[in-house]
């Protein structure tokens, strides 16, 4: 599972975009992670461009 951070969240939309460590950033919808912090360190799975069961690390 590859690692990043959540760059950008909107609350209205309910999506967002996470940076993984190369610098490649991928969608993500809040429904489907534990968070939605800005700059939060989180890992993911990828399914085509998409972050999907994003899970927190602390």
């Amino acid at each position: 599972m590859p690692l990043g951070r959540i760059a950008v969240y909107n609350d209205a939309d309910g999506v967002g975009i996470i940076t993984d460590e190369d610098g490649e950033r991928r969608p993500f919808s809040g429904m489907e992670t534990q968070t939605v912090r800005e700059g939060q360190r989180v890992q993911f799975d990828v399914v085509g461009e998409k972050a999907t069961n994003v899970i927190a690390l602390r």
